[in-house]
């Protein structure tokens, strides 16, 4: 059985057995990697601590045919701050099942990692809801599965001012190239759904959006993510009783 290192942050977690659990990690080294943690249920258990959620921890797998299993684990970042806040907890939630769903298992991206971990400590001083939602941008994008907001779809033009979208084509069109079913695509959605698609995690600016624009860009970019799953996010129905 062989043994690696990886570095991971924890995005998913289910109990298994009476003391055991089943866990989704981001890795740098590996990309998704699921595993089972036999025994971290346990208090006194040296897994115990690192097999929660947002944890961001240094690890050890043993290889198996169908899931790895966590060996060792020793914690960097807890992130307990947002298990404190409902809201960071839902929105971070969220963001979490998206990155599961659509990032590859066993493909490193070590950028997106890095851009990972960024992502989990704003949800512990930023606006959540405004964090999802560039991360879910971010994570579309990562995987190459990103809509296009700034230049025309068709003809490439950069767009300036008012133009049209249409989500099932996958992004923003010229008023030359409009077409039945596209819809008004407002400047100012444009360039709010733009900066969050290309914000800098390393130096966030401040995540200050007027509601209205706010549900506006979740209501395009949750359309495109639940087209291409095919079925709705677990994690919005939480999302949905918090209002």
């Amino acid at each position: 059985m062989a043994l690696y290192p990886a570095e991971g942050i924890v995005l998913g977690t289910r109990s298994w057995g009476e003391a055991d659990k089943i866990v989704t990690i981001y890795t740098k080294e590996r990309g998704l990697v699921r595993a089972a943690a036999f025994g971290c249920r346990r208090p006194r258990s040296p897994l115990a601590g690192a097999m929660q959620m947002f944890v961001h921890a240094d690890l050890q797998f043993a290889e198996g045919r169908r899931l790895e299993t966590v060996k060792t684990a020793s914690v960097r970042a807890s992130h307990h701050r947002i298990a404190d806040d409902l809201m960071a907890l839902a929105y971070a939630t969220f963001t979490a099942e998206v990155v599961c769903a659509f990032m590859p298992e066993g493909v490193a991206d070590e950028h997106f990692f890095d851009t990972l971990a960024l992502i989990v400590t704003a949800f512990e001083t930023r606006h959540p809801r405004v964090a999802a939602l560039a991360a879910v941008l971010r994570t579309l994008d990562a995987a190459g599965l990103q809509q296009t907001y700034d230049h025309c779809i068709h003809c490439g033009a950069a767009i300036e001012g008012d133009a049209f979208f249409h989500a099932g084509e996958g992004g923003a069109l010229c008023g030359t190239c409009a077409a039945a079913g596209a819809r008004p695509f407002a400047a100012a959605l444009r360039a709010l759904l733009t900066d969050l698609q290309h914000l800098d995690w390393t130096d966030p600016p401040p995540m200050r959006v007027r509601g209205g624009a706010l549900m506006e860009a979740e209501e395009i970019v949750l359309a495109h993510v639940q087209e291409l799953l095919g079925h709705p996010l677990r994690s919005l129905a939480f999302l949905a009783q918090l209002g």
